[in-house]
This record gives C-alpha cells, structure tokens and sequence, in this order.
C-alpha cells in the first residue's frame, strides 16, 4: 500500500557555496558547471526483515539519506524529494534476492514489473541480493524508459546515502572509479581508455589481484570483499602499497562516491559534467 507524502521541492542555484572536502579532487568549486535546475522524485520500496516483519529503514532513516543526496549533488543543481514510502509489506522473501532457485536477474524483474511505478527513480531497498555487492542499478538507466531502478542491498559497509548516491551516479552514466579488467597508469597516460575513461579521478586498482594473494582472496578482492587490505577504514587511508607497470605506486581517491571503498563523500569535476550530458539527453522529461 503506498502512502503519499508532501515535500517541498528545493532547487539548488550555481551560486551557492561548494560542498565541504575531505577528499583529493572532490568537490570543487562549482561556479563553472552547468546548472540543470532538475529535482527528481524517489519511491522507496521497502522490505521488512524475516523476524519481526518491520521495514528495514523507516522513513526517518530516508529523509536523512535525501538531504545527504541532496548535498552530493548540489553543485550541479539536481536535488531528490521522497514522495512515497512503500512497505513490502508482510513478505520477508521479497527482500532475499538469492540465485536460486530462479535467478537473481529474475528475481529483480519480478519487482521491477509488480511495484515500480513511472515518473519516478524506484529504489528498492533489500535485506541481501546475491552476486551484487551492495546492490545494483542500470548504468545509462535515466536514458530509458523504464530502467531508472535501483536496488540496495542493507548488508553493506557503505552508509545508506553512499549507497543510493554511487548508483544515482551509474543512472546519470558514470562507471566505478576502477575496473579489474583494465589497468591505468597511475601517471593518467591511458586514462581516457581504462578504468571509468575520465581523467579528473586518479587510477585506482580496487579489485585487481592482490600481490601475493592466495586464489581464495583473489576471488574475494573481485568481489569488493577484501576492502582490509587496501583501506584503513577508521582514517579511509589507502594502505596498499601496489605498484602500476611503470613501478609507480597507486593513490586511489578513496572518498570518490563512484569507488569501491566505504569513505563516499563526493564527485569530481569530470563525473559531475558527464552527469549532467546524461542528464540532458534523458528522455525523462516528466521527471
């Protein structure tokens, strides 16, 4: 059962103030990007857990995730309004997601297709989703008609906020920060052909195999699940010390909101423009 909530649509203007930076290249100043003027309504669809059937984030819990967003994406003046809170209500399975025995691609079609409704950014948010380390979205999804879904996974390092952000940041069209099938050289010579083709964020090796790592943590690193090893989580200081073919050492942006490590706390200048070119192509103009 939906229940309808009133909220008052806040649009963020260019000449407001930068976002606050504890992050290399985060945040700058945005007196030279472009300026969409777009609010974008979310419908929250939440499971409930298998024990006490209570949603796993009350709306409470939302708001406070919105206003982050709100302040991720402020300097190009895109902003999101929590216009309905939908319980899954009753039926905790709703919110396993494993592959078995129908498929995990299934699995999400099926809710896709009885819950998710037009005009908005549906975002389900779950207890597990297999082979999907802290959920999944669609990249390029505001481009089509109706994949501007997102499906959160609860069982995951990231706040809730950084979450929802890194996978808004896929639907506008950006790639992670890194990719395992490519290497790029931390001195950004091949930045515009590996990892996410933008040279604003620096190369970062997340999920590439770990130098002397045992085939069990091999797998686990391309998993996302090794995260020990390359950050020191209470300072979000990159500890591993891998080097590139050229012998140079990597420094990952690890508070980029489109990387692996739990440290979100913004986007570059590059990810910002390419958002707002996805933005702008969209054939969401109800939105």
């Amino acid at each position: 059962m939906l229940r309808k909530l009133v909220f008052v649509t806040i649009y963020f203007f260019v000449a407001m103030a930068p976002l606050s930076i504890s992050a290399q290249q985060l945040h700058h100043n945005n007196q030279d990007l472009p300026c969409v003027n777009k609010n974008y309504n979310i419908l929250a669809h939440v499971a409930v857990d298998s024990v006490d059937r209570v949603p796993l984030y009350k709306i409470e819990e939302l708001d406070t995730m919105v206003m982050k967003l709100n302040e991720f994406f402020r300097p190009i003046c895109v902003s999101f309004s929590l216009c309905e809170y939908h319980v899954l209500e009753n039926d905790y399975s709703l919110g396993m997601v494993v592959n078995e025995p129908i498929s995990v691609s299934v699995q999400l079609l099926e809710l896709k297709n009885r819950f998710t409704l037009r005009r908005r950014i549906n975002i389900f948010f779950l207890s597990f989703i297999d082979d999907a380390y802290c959920g999944t979205s669609t990249y390029n999804g505001i481009l089509t008609e109706l994949d501007a879904n997102i499906y959160i996974e609860k069982d995951c390092d990231d706040d809730i906020a950084g979450q929802v952000a890194h996978h808004l940041g896929h639907t506008f069209g950006l790639l992670n920060t890194f990719d395992p099938n490519t290497i790029e050289m931390v001195d950004g010579s091949n930045c515009t052909t590996t990892g996410d083709l933008l040279c604003d964020t620096p190369a970062d090796p997340y999920g590439q195999p770990l130098a002397n790592a045992t085939p069990e943590e091999i797998e686990l690193a391309q998993q996302g699940q090794l995260e020990d090893r390359f950050i020191r989580k209470s300072s979000c200081e990159f500890i591993y010390e891998i080097k590139d073919p050229n012998g140079q050492y990597y420094q990952p942006d690890v508070g980029n909101i489109m990387s692996g490590y739990p440290c979100k706390c913004g986007f570059t200048q590059d990810q910002f423009k390419l958002m707002v070119e996805t933005i702008l192509q969209s054939t969401f103009k109800h939105f």
